[in-house]
Order: structure tokens, then sequence, then C-alpha cells
């Protein structure tokens, strides 16, 4: 595994955590390193946390979105954009019938306010901890600009969210 503090950067990074987790015939290690039983946990609360929050129907950006496990969440109005292609071509298997986009969160070709929500899943402390607090805030102003609000999930402390 690539252990360099900037991995998470790098497309190649990203390319290596999805053949390893397909390899290991668990899809979730290419997001998240944890056995079923804390996977099962994190997938549920988020459940739980996107139904109460985001009402039906709302224009959702999955930002970070990997090989798109959230879209399962909704029928339609639903984006997902990550970095790394491979993830995206992932997704784009696994859900043929969402939208899916290569694109960089701190550079993001939406319009202004186009979503009614951005959703994160364990975007924000990776990119402070791995990259930086100024990387996360470039990314924060610019889901900021395309999205009303940003619901922040994370796996660390699956329980938690934050809306801003």
């Amino acid at each position: 595994m690539l252990t360099r503090p900037d991995d998470v950067n790098k497309i190649d990074y990203w390319a290596y955590r999805l053949d390893e987790a397909i390899k290991a015939d668990n899809l979730q290690y290419a997001v998240y390193l944890c056995n079923k039983t804390s996977w099962n946990k994190i997938w549920a609360e988020h459940k739980r946390i996107i139904e109460k929050i985001i009402p039906k129907g709302a224009n959702v950006l999955d930002a970070g979105c990997a090989y798109g496990r959230m879209s399962e969440l909704f029928e339609e109005k639903y984006t997902g954009v990550d970095f790394a292609p491979s993830l995206i071509a992932k997704a784009k298997e696994l859900y043929p019938s969402k939208t899916f986009f290569v694109a960089s969160l701190d550079n993001l070709s939406f319009s202004d306010k186009e979503f009614d929500w951005a959703i994160c899943a364990s975007i924000r402390q990776m990119i402070q901890g791995k990259s930086s607090s100024e990387h996360w805030l470039r990314m924060e102003k610019e889901l900021k600009r395309v999205a009303d609000k940003i619901l922040i999930l994370e796996y660390t402390d699956y329980e938690y969210f934050e809306i801003i």
C-alpha cells in the first residue's frame, strides 16, 4: 500500500486502492479499510442521516463519490464526481443509470447553486489529514459555490454529520 502523506492527491493511488479492493473481493476497501461489520454500521448510519436530512427529489452532488455507492440512495437528480478516472469508470459500470463525471473538487464545472445539496463522505478529514487544511478550504469554497448546502459525513465518526 502506498503510504506517503500526499498519496490521496494522486490518481494512481486510487487506481491502486480500487485494484486491491477488487482483488480482495471487497469493494469498500477502495475507500475505507475496515471489517464488514463496521462498514455495515457506517453505511446504515449514513443512509439514516441522508434519508432524514435530504428531501426526496433534491438535486444532489456526491462530491468524491468514489465508486458511486451513495447513488443507491437517490432515484433521480444525482450527480457523482471524483477526480480518479478508475473510480468513475467503476461507478458507471455499477450504476449505469446514474450520472458520473471525472472532476476535481476544487475546480467544478457546474453553475453557481446548481445543486440543492452536496454530500461529502470521508473527504474533509482525509484531505485535512493527508493533504492540508488549505486544500480542504478550497474544496469547501467550491462546493458552497455549486450547492445550497453541504452534508459532511465521515467514516471515522460515522454517527456525526455536519451541514454547512
